[in-house]
């Protein structure tokens, strides 16, 4: 939770409230979860998911929508030839990672967000307002790295700690692709200094 509270702390600091938020809002959740794993329906022939596999999948739906509207953004306020190439490479990936999500929420009954969070969708009007060189490095910095750092560590997570057998096959999978933006999103903000 220190550590948590730190990265908020820093997230302030640099102008990327709106992620540290969004990590806060996610450590109380956690927090407020019941110790055993309840499920989401009782009716008959519906699977359902654990507190893990829910939490997992709700927080994963939440930042791919974020990212995906903040990409769609770059397309028409970045500047930069390589923002435009990152962010066109995150709208293909996240749209299909966030298919294969909606897939497994279905199979187990477990509603994910449509949009992001209020406080989201602020960040993003803020980020809608910057253009050029200043949405490029704020797009860089807090889509592209900081984003996907704390989507890396969710995934990790999520490998270790759901118990439903695809949703951890899909955590699995998807953290190379996460890793490789991660490390495309360090280059770009190099470039976008």
């Amino acid at each position: 939770m220190r550590a948590q509270l730190s990265r908020l702390s820093r997230h302030v600091r640099s102008g990327g409230a709106w992620l540290g938020c969004v990590a806060a809002a996610a450590s109380l959740l956690m927090l407020a979860a019941p110790a055993q794993a309840a499920p989401l329906s009782d009716k008959p022939g519906t699977a359902l998911a654990g507190d893990a596999d829910a939490m997992f999948l709700r927080k994963a739906a939440l930042a791919g929508s974020m990212e995906i509207q903040a990409s769609t953004l770059a397309e028409s306020r970045a500047s930069s030839p390589a923002v435009k190439a990152f962010a066109a490479q995150m709208l293909k990936d996240h749209r299909a990672a966030e298919a294969k999500l909606k897939q497994h929420a279905q199979r187990l009954g477990v509603q994910v967000p449509a949009s992001p969070l209020d406080n989201d969708k602020q960040a993003l009007a803020r980020l809608g307002q910057l253009k050029g060189a200043d949405f490029d490095r704020a797009y860089a910095q807090q889509i592209g790295v900081d984003a996907h750092q704390d989507a890396v560590a969710l995934f990790r997570k999520a490998v270790d700690d759901t118990k439903d057998d695809g949703v951890k096959a899909f955590a699995r999978e998807t953290l190379p692709t996460l890793n490789h933006h991660l490390e495309m999103a360090r280059q770009m903000a190099g470039q976008v200094k």
